[in-house]
């Protein structure tokens, strides 16, 4: 969260405080600094939409201890949650056991009149987002469709909580894309509040799509394990998007022959193996573009370009506009 807040940073509000906020199209900027803790918040609330971007540093705490936060989630809230870094164990009072949520990881839940305890793991930043749409609405704008978001409906019309996960799927880069947009969009007034509703709808509904997905395997792929391996696949592909191994290397390191990585892979993600590597690299150039001063060219070798003038075609293809454009949105 480096960009430059449209509003004076405040002190840090107590959780529950909140929902007492004002309206504002303009995000919030909330700073939360005591011993050992560092914390950045902002936040736009606009009618029955509240949208959170967060995160929290543990500078001066041991790697091999934890940090534990509790609070009352009070209000009926339909909360949509995407994990962009960190480690975080959470508790909620109606839940079993804790749950892992790291970077990439996202669920949908409702847990009105709920305590939940989360449980931070090491001193690096964790960073999340989340988007909260209040029970009432969520029933406005979800009541009258039939489908998979019906169960879910039931429920909160009977107030009954529901987490709904799969960690084995994360959160797709188009799902960022839709994320990162909602801070962007130049709308003001009822159009902007129309757009949060519109993004948060969208947003839920991938998250139906994905988290509506068995890990039962299906076409090439014949067993678990197999699954497995291509969420591993996923993961060599991120660690180092300026080297990406060849598809040989790939499916070696995976523990699978090509024919299976390749069919295999577009059967979990829905993409190419390197479609999908293209897009994670766009998604970190567009974090670079908005959040550091480095030149485009720069940026074009970071994310694997060897030429500045294929980064710039990849970009615009990806994005509908030229990196200098997007560089530009963020400054204005």
């Amino acid at each position: 969260m480096k960009e430059k807040p449209t509003q004076p940073s405040h002190e840090f509000p107590a959780f529950e405080a909140f929902k007492d906020l004002p309206d504002s199209e303009e995000p919030f900027h909330f700073q939360a600094g005591i011993p050992g803790f560092r914390g950045e918040l902002r936040f736009v609330k606009m009618g029955h939409i509240m949208v959170s971007d967060g995160s929290v540093n543990f500078k001066d705490v041991p790697s091999n201890k934890a940090v534990v936060l509790r609070h009352f989630n009070e209000g009926p809230l339909v909360e949509l949650n995407f994990v962009q870094s960190g480690c975080v164990f959470q508790k909620q009072s109606y839940h079993r056991g804790e749950l892992l949520f790291k970077k990439g990881y996202h669920n949908l839940m409702y847990n009105c009149g709920a305590w939940e305890q989360n449980r931070f793991i090491g001193n690096e930043q964790h960073h999340t987002f989340a988007i909260n749409i209040h029970a009432d609405r969520f029933l406005q704008l979800f009541g009258a469709h039939s489908g998979p978001m019906d169960v879910l409906v039931e429920k909160v019309m009977r107030q009954e909580p529901f987490f709904v996960e799969r960690p084995q799927l994360g959160y797709t880069p188009y799902m960022q894309t839709l994320i990162d947009s909602l801070w962007t969009s130049p709308l003001k007034g009822n159009m902007k509040k129309l757009f949060l509703e519109v993004r948060a709808m969208e947003l839920m509904l991938l998250q139906c799509e994905l988290l509506g997905q068995t890990l039962a395997p299906t076409g090439v792929l014949k067993n678990k394990s197999d699954v497995e391996k291509i969420h591993f696949a996923r993961e060599l592909l991120m660690k180092d998007l300026q080297h990406p191994p060849t598809l040989a290397a790939l499916a070696r390191l995976c523990g699978l022959n090509e024919f299976k990585l390749k069919r295999g892979y577009k059967e979990v993600f829905g993409a190419t193996v390197f479609g999908h590597f293209n897009s994670l690299r766009m998604q970190q150039a567009m974090q670079l573009l908005r959040h550091t001063d480095r030149s485009i060219t720069a940026i074009a070798y970071e994310t694997g370009y060897a030429h500045a003038q294929h980064f710039n075609r990849a970009f615009k293809k990806e994005f509908g506009i030229s990196p200098g454009k997007a560089r530009t949105k963020r400054s204005s």
